[in-house]
């Protein structure tokens, strides 16, 4: 028996994303905003807080799709982050990494340094940024959250302007049907 497939078949199998720190972020609270930069904890502050048994079962990010044009700058210190425990409250200061698409790092212009983590993106596309929890959550996994960057020229309208299209036969993936937070 001869089997055939598509000549990129093989091409396909090898494509992996690769993400890369890129720093870290300080959950924000009602009266702090959230901090990003590099090495904002020390290994002494996470075994501190895994002592205490904190943990980390959920992350937000807001807005969690910024448009934007080529060359404006974003900053995580402009995000609203937040942590959760296992109950639902409020983790003040939680810890957690930062980082994005391998091959998209050298478009995003990054700006790092102990105060806040900038992009300036040089061209249009969509990137990804993700926030992951330092600290477990009760199953022993992490917990995280992506923004969305969408990034226009002057000449192109954003992806925002474009005419809405109705869905069809979302009840197959009931995951799909509300735009939501992505998480994982």
């Amino acid at each position: 028996m001869v089997y055939f497939s598509h000549p990129y078949a093989a091409a396909a199998q090898d494509f992996q994303i690769v993400w890369v720190l890129v720093g870290e972020a300080e959950a924000s609270s009602e009266d702090k905003p959230a901090r990003a930069g590099n090495h904002l904890f020390m290994a002494s502050d996470l075994m501190t807080l895994s002592m205490q048994n904190v943990k980390v079962a959920r992350v937000d990010v807001a807005p969690t799709v910024s448009t934007i044009p080529t060359g404006q700058r974003l900053c995580v210190s402009s995000l609203t982050i937040k942590a959760f425990d296992p109950t639902g409250g409020t983790l003040k200061s939680a810890p957690l990494s930062i980082s994005v698409r391998q091959d998209q790092k050298q478009k995003l212009a990054l700006d790092r340094n102990k105060n806040d983590i900038c992009i300036t993106p040089s061209a249009s596309g969509e990137y990804t940024i993700r926030f992951s929890s330092l600290l477990p959550a009760t199953d022993g996994t992490t917990r995280g959250a992506q923004i969305f960057v969408r990034v226009s020229d002057a000449k192109t309208p954003p992806p925002s302007a474009a005419k809405a299209v109705p869905l069809t036969g979302l009840s197959e993936f009931p995951h799909t049907a509300t735009p939501s937070l992505r998480s994982y």
